[in-house]
């Protein structure tokens, strides 16, 4: 199975930093860790989230045994967070990968993902993490 999602938004300049955009992990962009991606405070260097917010997914499914409890993945997340909408087009980053999804039916649908992913595109300041592993419906 094949799928491409999409997500952009926006929110306004008096967004509180605990409700701003932040960016990483396994249902934003596999590859840098949880809020790993986000513009920093230039002094502090700490996370401060963006009113912009860009994250594309291309990524691939496959049986790897006929009952489909062991499936493979390859993918590629893209997208950034932004402080404004403007100047964004030079800060994507970028990351494939590949993983594995595991339905065990004594746990219910819900299949465990794991996944490596590998940036080749970040910014200063981002926080990678290659590995990540996720228990849901999420993909």
């Amino acid at each position: 199975m094949l799928s491409f999602n999409l997500q952009a938004g926006y929110s306004g300049d008096n967004t509180p930093i605990f409700e701003r955009y932040y960016a990483g992990g396994f249902s934003t962009i596999r590859g840098f860790a949880f809020r790993g991606v986000t513009p920093r405070d230039p002094v502090y260097g700490m996370a401060v989230g963006g009113d912009f917010q860009m994250l594309a997914t291309a990524q691939y499914l496959f049986p790897i045994t006929a009952d489909d409890m062991l499936r493979g993945v390859v993918f590629v997340d893209a997208g950034t967070v932004e402080p404004t909408i403007s100047q964004w087009v030079d800060k994507v980053r970028v990351a494939p990968g590949f993983g594995l999804r595991i339905s065990i039916p004594m746990m219910g649908p819900a299949p465990i993902a794991l996944d490596f992913a590998f940036p080749v595109s970040q910014q200063n300041g981002d926080q990678t993490q290659a590995f990540s592993f996720f228990v849901g419906f999420n993909h």
